[in-house]
């Protein structure tokens, strides 16, 4: 057996499968990166998006965590397979 046809048999038996990966998959992804011109990090926000997203941000300020979420890490457009992409950093 091959790596691939290893890959795809471990692929096939998995009930959860994770995958960190960085910009460059986000962006062929349609999903903007974090350090572009338009990224997060250069957008202005009360606070900082890595501070938003973090767990203790989450734990004191729900709200506002769900919002920047809902706008910022959310793409419901992306055509299929892309549709359910998260973007976590």
């Amino acid at each position: 057996m091959n790596n691939i046809d290893t890959f795809v048999q471990l692929v096939q038996e998995s009930d959860n499968i994770v995958f960190f990966g960085g910009a460059g998959v986000s962006t062929e992804s349609g999903i903007p990166d974090f350090r572009s011109p338009d990224g997060l990090y250069n957008q202005q926000y009360k606070y900082p998006p890595e501070t938003i997203i973090s767990h203790s941000f989450y734990q004191r300020y729900p709200e506002e965590f769900y919002r920047f979420y809902k706008d910022k890490m959310l793409y419901p457009d992306l055509p299929e397979p892309y549709l359910y992409i998260k973007h976590y950093k």
